[in-house]
């Protein structure tokens, strides 16, 4: 590993994403086990964008390049989405810090009179209105790996219609759309009420211990916006380079949006 032995977590995390969905469709399963898979494949894409993805593109985890390129390739069948285009449409995020006409992702972007979208349209309708042609494009510039996520996806859709088309409907789809939501949910939670265009209070930290624990340090959103190179193992030391009178929850991001 190229950072820490502690990112063999994640890794073993996405092979158990993409585990789940292959399992779902290649074993006949009980109606109760289906559900169970599906709020768990909710679960983890909503952690795979938060932790995995997002720390993998920030801090690539192995020492080769190969390496790195074979997991983005692995974990871009888990997100249903090219690996490549988060990392644009994240790294466009953290360029602009939800500025409400260049940040993509921001919570202001679609709002009315200035102010913030409220959370139900952010994260129920924002999945729609990602440009992919364009993150596309921007990625392509990068070389060809891009090429080979998007085409390595829709033959893992084919593949997954052809083993069994009504799961891939009533089980697949829906249990991704939720993932996408849940994910856009957490990201509106970690900047919702912080300060526009202030380097150290534009994010929204939690030091919850169980929840960064359980999630890997994702409570330090402000520190990471304010150092995104720094590993998700040493963020809670670049708390004390921020100011205490900024936006702080308790208990876990999605406490922020009552």
């Amino acid at each position: 590993m190229k950072h820490s032995i502690k990112d063999v977590i994640l890794v073993f995390l996405a092979l158990l994403h993409l585990g789940i969905i292959v399992l779902v469709f290649t074993t006949k399963l009980p109606v109760s086990v289906l559900i169970l898979c599906a709020l768990l494949v909710i679960l983890l894409t909503g952690t795979n964008y938060q932790c995995i993805s997002h720390n993998f593109l920030h801090n690539p985890f192995f020492k080769s390049e190969l390496s790195n390129q074979v997991f983005s390739l692995v974990n871009s069948l888990c997100l249903g989405l090219p690996q490549s285009l988060y990392r644009e449409h994240h790294m466009n995020h953290h360029r602009y810090n939800n500025d409400p006409v260049k940040d993509d992702s921001s919570t202001f972007k679609f709002g009315k009179n200035h102010k913030e979208e409220n959370i139900i349209s952010y994260s129920f309708i924002g999945v729609f209105r990602t440009d992919l042609k364009g993150l596309y494009i921007r990625a392509k510039k990068h070389g060809p790996l891009v090429g080979i996520e998007l085409i390595s996806v829709l033959l893992f859709f084919v593949l997954l219609l052809e083993l069994n088309p009504l799961l891939f409907f009533i089980f697949y789809l829906p249990s991704w759309y939720l993932g996408q939501v849940f994910a856009l949910m957490e990201n509106y939670a970690e900047h919702h009420g912080a300060q526009l265009h202030d380097r150290q209070r534009d994010s929204v930290s939690c030091y919850n211990k169980v929840y960064n624990f359980l999630w890997f340090n994702n409570g330090y959103h402000q520190e990471h916006h304010y150092r995104p190179m720094i590993h998700w193992t040493e963020m809670e030391k670049v708390r004390v380079e921020l100011p205490e009178d900024r936006k702080i929850v308790r208990i876990f991001h999605l406490t922020n949006i009552f």
